[in-house]
């Protein structure tokens, strides 16, 4: 009697050991989450409560379609911690998901890249515990949880009004800019008009035309005056014009034709031979004159009266 309480004993403790010994499965987040279509999403399944430290947990993450059938194999982690991707995974052309283990084989997580309407369903975390019984491996324990993934999908029209609308802020600001553009360009030139103007009247202000008092040849000439109060304004004066009835007065014959500085050889006139026979008389009274050239003096110049002096020699040749 005493035997087989002890072993009752035993039996019930282990029993029950084993059920309040059991590993604890969680996955976050839960029990839904709600993704926009393009974007990713990491699932994390964390394990605690093991039975024993010297446990190997084997997972598994499971996908069952919203559209129903069969339940399929996403990703798996052995007792050695090698990872392996199921059918569902491969059908994919680029990697759509990735299974990372972090905090030495507590964390699993589950990382899904670019969100599509066809990843809606339930992903389930299964882990199983194995325990080394007589040099063999043995499942204990089982647990498991899940969560749900809802795709958020945009509707089709509305990046068509997005793009429309972009379109329509780029046009307005455009249009704004060129307004401005064109507001400016018409002050500057507003501006640029109103130096011009104000430049000119104070060039007449300052510019005056007077008459040099050097100038012999009654020339008028622009000069500069200065406007500062220590200086007396200069007055202005203005050629007078000449009358129709004022005629042009011929310049005074000097008393003494000028003489140049060198004199000259004259040249004689080589009298031509005639045929015509003059009479004796007539022969006899002939005088010869000698006209020579002279350019006027220097200071004559200026005067340009168009006056040229010629210089006579009467000299009587015995015939």
């Amino acid at each position: 009697m005493k035997i087989s309480a002890v072993l009752t004993a035993l039996l019930t403790n282990l029993l029950l050991g084993n059920v309040c010994s059991s590993i604890n499965v969680t996955v976050s987040p839960a029990p839904f989450t709600v993704v926009a279509e393009g974007q990713n999403i990491t699932l994390s399944c964390q394990v605690s409560q093991r039975k024993r430290s010297a446990s190997l947990p084997v997972v598994r993450w499971m996908f069952q379609p919203e559209s129903g059938g069969e339940e399929l194999l996403v990703a798996r982690v052995n007792m050695k911690r090698a990872k392996f991707y199921g059918n569902y995974t491969k059908s994919f052309r680029k990697p759509k998901m990735k299974l990372t283990v972090v905090k030495q084989g507590k964390i699993f997580n589950l990382l899904i890249v670019n969100i599509s309407e066809r990843d809606r369903g339930v992903y389930s975390c299964r882990v199983q515990e194995f325990n080394k019984h007589q040099e063999r491996w043995k499942a204990s324990t089982n647990s498991s949880a899940s969560t749900q993934l809802r795709v958020h999908v945009l509707p089709a029209g509305r990046p068509k009004e997005d793009l429309w609308s972009l379109f329509e802020d780029v046009y307005l600001c455009a249009v704004l800019v060129c307004c401005v553009g064109l507001l400016c360009m018409c002050m500057f030139t507003i501006a640029v008009s109103c130096q011009y103007l104000q430049r000119k009247r104070r060039l007449k202000e300052n510019y005056h035309l007077v008459k040099s008092p050097q100038n012999s040849s009654g020339e008028t000439v622009t000069s500069l005056v200065s406007l500062s109060p220590a200086l007396p304004k200069k007055v202005r004066k203005y050629k007078k014009n000449k009358t129709v009835e004022q005629a042009d007065v011929p310049p005074e014959i000097p008393a003494k034709a000028p003489i140049a500085d060198k004199m000259r050889k004259p040249k004689l006139l080589k009298p031509q031979p005639r045929k015509v026979v003059l009479p004796k008389i007539a022969e006899e009274s002939l005088t010869y004159a000698e006209l020579e050239l002279i350019k006027p003096l220097p200071e004559a110049k200026a005067a340009k009266t168009g006056t040229v002096y010629a210089q006579i020699l009467f000299e009587d040749k015995p015939v």
